[in-house]
């Protein structure tokens, strides 16, 4: 087979060319860090690398959501908490009102008080989270959980639904508890009236109502529930904890997952300088041999033979 010099002219071109091109992608990665500048250098590894940030990316999005929830459970802890040191202090209003020692006057200074705690008890129902959402009603954010009519009734109007939310792939948690389930209500027994439900501040006002005018009997009662609605304060309390435990629980589950797919990341995608500078070395010495031999064989001639 005959070569002629246009061929091997061609081919060393061609070779030289190719040669510059993998030095220009070795520089490329070494600029950039990367084992895969474009897409189409691996297509098999560029699709892992995505597969793998989009993980890593939905790891952050459940952090984002849970730091959110933590947030507003504490707003919601914080209330419960308050709610119930005030129940307390109700209670032991109510054992001193039951004491027969106390005149008219001490039980009114007494009633007071009491409705001094109501009232901030209606304040904590309504308490706002951090973006001016109201923490106790349910789902209807923007309304406020208790509205006090003008004859001074207090009535729910939120919801009883409980927003769910994803936490991760495969698990989800109620982020809230309504209102009416906290600050809730009580069945009142009327001896020849049968019963009848009362709201949480409701028996606040007639307990109050009940130390104004002295009465033993609804003094007695008022005892008995507010120690009931106090238990629920309790129970409340602990249903807070618990969910802010699955949320500090999964919070470390997914800080683990988000270090498991960095390290696959760096893995797949961030460059071994060394052993990228090595190669790099071994293409710019293999373009030089080729340019040097293109430049050897550029200049024979025949008449190099007929000397």
């Amino acid at each position: 087979m005959k070569v002629s010099t246009t061929q091997i002219f061609e081919r060393s071109i061609e070779q030289m060319s190719n040669q510059r091109t993998k030095v220009a992608e070795m520089q490329a990665k070494l600029a950039s860090g990367k084992q895969i500048v474009q897409p189409s250098d691996d297509a098999e590894k560029a699709g892992l690398i995505q597969r793998l940030d989009s993980a890593y990316k939905r790891q952050e999005v459940y952090e984002s959501t849970l730091d959110s929830v933590m947030t507003r459970l504490e707003v919601e802890e914080s209330a419960v908490m308050s709610a119930e040191a005030i129940m307390q202090r109700a209670r032991e209003l109510a054992v001193q009102a039951g004491n027969g020692t106390l005149t008219d006057g001490d039980r009114k200074i007494l009633a007071h008080e009491v409705s001094s705690l109501r009232d901030e008890l209606l304040a904590l129902a309504n308490s706002q989270d951090a973006t001016g959402n109201y923490v106790f009603s349910g789902s209807m954010a923007q309304t406020p959980a208790f509205v006090e009519s003008a004859d001074g009734t207090v009535n729910y109007r939120g919801d009883d639904n409980r927003v769910q939310v994803a936490i991760s792939e495969q698990r989800s948690m109620f982020m809230n508890r309504p209102g009416d389930e906290i600050f809730t209500s009580i069945v009142r027994s009327n001896p020849g009236q049968g019963s009848e439900r009362v709201s949480f501040f409701n028996v606040m006002d007639d307990f109050a109502n009940a130390l104004s005018s002295n009465s033993e009997e609804g003094v007695q009662r008022g005892l008995t529930e507010i120690s009931g609605l106090t238990e629920g304060m309790a129970t409340a309390i602990a249903d807070v904890g618990t969910r802010m435990n699955t949320v500090q629980n999964q919070q470390d589950i997914l800080g683990d997952n988000k270090l498991r797919y960095q390290a696959l990341l760096s893995n797949a995608e961030d460059l071994d300088y060394a052993k990228a500078v090595t190669e790099l070395s071994a293409e710019m010495l293999s373009m030089e041999a080729a340019q040097a031999s293109f430049a050897k064989i550029s200049q024979l001639s025949l008449f190099d033979y007929l000397r």
